[in-house]
């Protein structure tokens, strides 16, 4: 952006300086300051357009509104969106007479159109405020837009890679879930058989009658109480061994299926990004018909529109309608953005 800047400061003062040497020098010869004002080569007195650079005759250098520096195709000042080409009108380029109400060639008015949806004023064949058609060229090109291969294409990319990132945190989620549950609790673990008591009152009572065999009846019975606990213990051993088996594949299955995603993420990307950059290169005849087709092609998550012109994200509704020069191309952006502020011109811009 900072190159950009820098360029447009040396493209103006070579205009100057161009401009005061033809002046100069149309002076010293006595003939009429006739020179073009983004060149300054000199132009013949009827000419519409300057023989040099194309430069159109009719559009000022700088905005008569805010005074901002504009660029030799723009049809409105970047900075306060005021319409530069007096004369012309708004929406088809048409030559219109002082008087005119109505565009002869279009039938739009000369001012403008009030959005019927959200009740501003607007310019564009889409309004900026609201999104909404508004006039037949807007109508027309959504019609179009249904059987456009670039833009299916596009939209199909766009939903594509939602669907991928919609799973992968969905996945990302559960694993996240699962760990915070394996905290290593053995309150599941399978209860170790409770001590019972050795033996009845009966059995006491018939035990005590025979001194000799109460020892052996007693080791016998805290023998069997021992395998029993042993045979719970290997059971549970075996729960938990059998658990552990399941976590590990289930973990292995998981990260496996996180992997699969995250490279069809990265191919869903890369395919976006080429589409998208494809739609960049896209180039229209004039602004407006650039305009009408971005914004009927608009995805709803897209933040904005990235131009090819200064590189600034023109955040939606907006979109191209506040771009200078939308017919150089652009295309919806997703990304991350920051703002920058100069020559009092507040923009948003791709986060590096």
């Amino acid at each position: 952006m900072a190159d950009y800047q820098e360029a447009l400061k040396a493209a103006e003062t070579k205009q100057k300086d161009a401009l005061n040497i033809a002046k100069a020098q149309n002076k010293s010869s006595g003939q009429k300051a006739n020179v073009c004002p983004n060149c300054g080569a000199s132009i013949p007195e009827e000419a519409l357009f300057c023989p040099e650079c194309g430069f159109d005759l009719n559009q000022p250098l700088f905005c008569p509104n805010c005074g901002a520096k504009t660029s030799p195709g723009a049809d409105i000042c970047q900075v306060c969106k005021t319409w530069l080409l007096d004369g012309k009108c708004k929406f088809c380029y048409a030559d219109l007479s002082p008087d005119a109400a109505f565009c002869p060639e279009c039938g739009n008015p000369k001012d403008g159109i009030i959005c019927p949806n959200c009740g501003k004023l607007s310019i564009f064949d889409f309004c900026s405020s609201c999104g909404k058609p508004l006039t037949e060229n807007a109508l027309k090109t959504l019609e179009l837009a249904k059987d456009d291969p670039d833009a299916k294409e596009l939209i199909d990319a766009i939903n594509q890679t939602a669907v991928i990132g919609s799973e992968l945190a969905e996945l990302e989620t559960l694993i996240n879930n699962e760990s915070e549950l394996d905290t290593g609790d053995e309150s599941d673990a399978a209860p170790v058989p409770a001590r019972k008591a050795l033996f009845s009152d009966l059995q006491v009572s018939a035990i005590m009658k025979t001194g000799e065999n109460r020892d052996t009846a007693v080791q016998h019975r805290i023998e069997e109480e021992r395998k029993a606990e042993e045979k719970a213990r290997m059971a549970e051993e075996e729960e938990r061994r059998r658990q552990e088996q399941q976590r590990q594949a289930k973990e292995k299955q998981d990260k496996a299926r996180k992997e699969a995603l995250e490279k069809q993420q990265a191919e869903a990307i890369a395919a976006l990004n080429a589409i998208a950059k494809k739609h960049a290169a896209k180039r229209f005849i004039t602004h407006q018909e650039a305009r009408r087709w971005y914004m009927c092609h608009r995805h709803p998550n897209a933040k904005g529109w990235l131009c090819n012109y200064t590189g600034t994200v023109h955040l939606y509704p907006e979109g191209p309608n506040e771009c200078g020069e939308p017919a150089l191309g652009g295309c919806d952006y997703f990304g991350e953005i920051v703002k920058e502020s100069d020559d009092n011109w507040d923009r948003w811009v791709p986060k590096v």
